[in-house]
């Protein structure tokens, strides 16, 4: 077995990281998988037709783009010399890529070699893993409470193998967060004109908008990359642990931060849109769309499970709107062919994505007396492609990257001025058959809409759909406690042990009920295999045992007393056993089921003073759970424990003086432990 010094040390980096997701890598695949399904045919078969171009290209992408973790191809065992599989994902699947950008890689030439590399597939094939067993465990138990982040926290140890720098991204760079000190409208206009894109609004801003580019010049393959990015920004913003950061937050340092980021996240944040013109009490509720104008988000691990989950759904219905654009820009004519093959309903739903105006944006006069057509939805659908035809008229856009600072303004200044108000004083262009009612203009007097404009037609749409916290959060307080540290526990067990003297009857004791207590360094749900496993512990306790030989002879102390004192090191052997390269994921979840050379202990026996009994070693302790429980009190795995050593049984029987035998101990060990 090869043990990698750099897999070892990125395992150690675990415990303190300050590393803080917003979707944990299969959300990201949930989120763009039902996006996907949720598609026009037609749709599907641009993007389906884009993917089979990036052949060329090397990338190992699927080709059936509604491909997720659970139904990815696997037809044959994964062996790399940074994983062990004995099911392989055969291709990375399309919805895969917002998952492996930003993550993974931080910019797109980084992301394809991630792609033409093993790795794509070895991070596909852990995540594809973990999230089945998450899944076979919530079918299993649909009743019992899943500890979720223990799935979390299980692939994130498999990402630290196959991905070194995997811990490092997120910790060096603000760029997953919403700023929430300031507004959405500041923020576009310090990403568009400032180059500010140390948010993730900016970063989506400037990979959407290069991925748009790229495939109207016919670059599929590279548009498909800057997508992945766009993505991964754009489902990070609706992340209830990064709609709650601000400058106050990050200046009390990184501890901080990720316990106020992991609260939101498994607690639920209430937001509103950010463009939403009423409160949450006053918006009506959108017939059209048939999602509320209020809801509560979560994030990291806590995604709803079902497609109708507030949620996801929210952010399903932003990412379909990423999606279109991108066919448009991929094939105009594709997705207009089949934007025409629908009905009316189902091109006014269609069109309805691509609103710059949506409900919410509109004062309750205004939205009460509008009606969709579908005149006017082939005015929106004509409007967009105006737009992306006009990004073929340049050069795209020059590389976003994560923790880098582009040069100079992002969009040119006519852009974000539309982005941020849509209305202009000039006539609307291609005004629909059937005029609007001036009632339900969304512009107000001598002002029209934009529309066909890059700002209004693509970067709206989108940006309309961002969430924001309904309250203050400089006024919200939430801080998730670790759970791996430091840990008092409280220990009994029932054991039986007996010692050879040279030359005499055995020595037996039992049988023995003990109990002890101690402290140990422990971690809840951070590693695979059984929860709450220590790293070591300091342990001191009392047993009593029945004392006899084979003879039957007590030596006058038919009962002992003893005090016990351990040293515990479990840890040391699942390192040096189940985490070496290349990775098995099977194997990782049964470390620590069995330990051997794991602890040692001194026994004295008590009489006046304490005298010294013996010493043992823990040769071998069988796991018999993965223990249960949730932060701060879990079980510790109850354990069978076998110990090797020597004694001195003249302690307890005066005749044997001076001769010192061996000793076994068999012992069945349980408890609880609470984090300090």
């Amino acid at each position: 077995m090869r043990v990698s010094l750099s897999a070892v040390l990125a395992f150690a980096l675990l415990l303190p990281s300050s590393k803080a997701h917003a979707w944990y890598f299969p959300e990201h695949v949930v989120l763009a998988k039902d996006a996907v399904a949720q598609l026009p045919d037609g749709v599907q078969r641009v993007l389906r037709d884009a993917v089979a171009k990036t052949g060329p290209d090397g990338l190992s992408l699927c080709a059936d783009v509604r491909v997720g973790l659970d139904d990815v191809p696997s037809s044959a065992p994964l062996t790399t010399p940074m994983l062990r599989a004995h099911a392989g994902a055969d291709c990375v699947p399309y919805a895969a890529l917002p998952a492996l950008a930003g993550d993974h890689a931080d910019g797109p030439a980084e992301l394809r070699q991630v792609l033409v590399s093993s790795k794509g597939r070895e991070l596909t094939t852990a995540a594809a893993y973990e999230w089945r067993r998450f899944l076979e465990r919530v079918r299993t138990a649909p009743k019992a409470p899943v500890e979720r982040m223990s799935f979390v926290h299980e692939l994130d140890v498999d990402f630290y193998f196959i991905d070194p720098g995997y811990e490092l991204r997120a910790q060096r760079t603000r760029s997953h967060f919403v700023d929430a000190s300031r507004s959405l409208e500041t923020v576009v206009r310090d990403a568009g004109l400032a180059g500010a894109v140390d948010n993730a609004v900016g970063q989506f801003l400037g990979h959407h908008l290069r991925s748009l580019e790229l495939a109207a010049h016919g670059r599929a393959a590279e548009a498909i990359l800057e997508h992945g990015f766009a993505l991964h920004f754009f489902e990070d913003a609706f992340s209830a642990g990064h709609l709650v950061m601000t400058d106050r937050a990050w200046a009390k340092g990184n501890t901080f931060t990720r316990s106020r980021h992991d609260f939101f996240n498994a607690n639920g944040l209430r937001v509103t849109r950010a463009t939403s013109v009423e409160s949450c009490e006053r918006l009506d509720q959108s017939v059209e769309e048939g999602l509320p104008a209020c809801w509560t988000t979560t994030g990291d691990g806590h995604l709803g499970l079902t497609r109708d989950a507030s949620d996801r759904a929210h952010v399903v219905r932003a990412v379909k709107k990423v999606e279109i654009q991108l066919a448009m820009a991929l094939d105009p004519d594709g997705v207009q062919a089949s934007f025409e093959k629908l009905g009316e309903r189902e091109r006014i739903a269609f069109a309805d994505l691509l609103d710059p105006t949506p409900w919410w944006t509109l004062p309750r006069h205004v939205r009460r007396a509008r009606s969709g057509t579908a005149s006017y939805a082939s005015h929106l659908f004509k409007a967009a492609r105006r737009a992306i035809d006009a990004l073929r008229e340049g050069a795209p856009r020059p590389v976003v990257e994560i923790g880098v600072a582009p040069r100079g303004q992002l969009l040119a200044p006519d852009v974000v001025t539309a982005a941020v108000d849509p209305c202009v004083t000039e006539s609307m262009p291609d005004a629909p058959d059937d005029s609007i009612d001036e009632r339900a203009a969304p512009c107000s007097a001598g002002r029209l809409l934009a529309l066909g404009t890059v700002g209004v037609s693509l970067l709206r749409p989108l940006l309309v759909e961002l969430p924001r916290a309904s309250e203050d959060v400089s006024t919200l307080e939430g801080a998730a406690a670790n759970d791996h540290g430091l840990t008092f526990q409280l220990l009994a067990s029932v054991s039986t042990s007996a010692l050879f003297p040279k030359s005499a009857p055995i020595d037996l004791y039992a049988p023995a009920l003990g109990v002890s207590m101690g402290i140990a360094y422990r971690f809840g749900t951070y590693l695979p295999g059984r929860r709450n496993r220590s790293a070591v512990e300091l342990n001191a306790g009392i047993s009593t045992a029945l004392h006899y030989d084979s003879r039957g002879d007590a030596g006058g102390h038919p009962q002992v007393t003893m005090l016990e004192q351990e040293i515990r090191w479990p840890l040391v052997w699942e390192l040096l056993t189940s985490y070496g390269l290349p990775l098995d994921l099977r194997k990782s979840h049964d470390a620590g089921s069995i330990i051997l050379v794991g602890g040692a202990r001194i026994r004295e026996a008590l009489r006046e003073t304490p005298v010294l009994w013996g010493v043992d070693v823990e040769v071998a302790a069988l796991a018999l759970s993965r223990g249960q429980g949730a932060w701060p009190l879990y079980s510790v795995s109850p354990e069978i424990r076998f110990h090797l050593g020597m004694a001195d049984p003249s302690v307890v029987q005066p005749s044997l003086r001076g001769v010192w035998g061996p000793t076994i101990s068999l012992s069945f060990t349980g408890g609880y432990a609470t984090f300090f």
